[in-house]
């Protein structure tokens, strides 16, 4: 999963200019692949006195101004092994603790392993809400009843719920 920020100098910053660089995580060395190019005024081995932010990033999930670099450099080279959220997901023990819903495809066998009759079966369907047979993923809701999820629906709620999921990842694995 790639992961970019852009971590700029918070003093020249506060001057009125905007200055900082690109980076990939993960790197070999945050200090020196990143802090050192910024002129903070300290160096590696007497600190930099936490004078830089990450004013812009590209990923998957939500990323603060002033998150620990450190940790977000180890977070990127756990991260490294997954190409998108939905793979990070699919990784978890505990999908649960994501908020995200329990999503089966929608075949057959969802339906011989989730319900015990045919009755039960017609009851879900019928007060739940599929909106198309074509539909590649079901759910049972909070009130037993099945809903339908398009790919797009199913991309959707794995974004929505990013930054819950890496902090299970986390959780997990860190």
């Amino acid at each position: 999963m790639k992961i970019n920020v852009f971590v700029s100098n918070l003093a020249k910053y506060n001057d009125g200019e905007l200055t900082g660089q690109w980076t990939t995580l993960p790197v070999d060395d945050v200090n020196k692949d990143i802090l050192d190019k910024l002129d903070l005024g300290g160096d590696s081995k007497h600190g930099y006195h936490d004078e830089w932010f990450i004013s812009d990033y590209e990923a998957p999930f939500k990323i603060g101004e002033y998150d620990n670099l450190y940790a977000l450099n180890e977070l990127a080279e756990a991260l490294e092994d997954y190409d998108t959220i939905e793979d990070v997901y699919n990784a978890l023990d505990d999908r649960e603790a994501t908020g995200c819903e329990d999503v089966y495809d929608f075949d057959d066998e969802f339906f011989d392993t989730m319900f015990e009759s045919k009755q039960e079966v017609a009851r879900a369907v019928f007060f739940g809400d599929i909106h198309n047979w074509l539909d590649r993923y079901i759910f049972i809701n909070g009130c037993g009843n099945c809903e339908s999820m398009t790919e797009y629906d199913y991309q959707e709620m794995l974004n929505n719920h990013a930054s819950e999921i890496i902090e299970e990842f986390k959780n997990e694995n860190l």
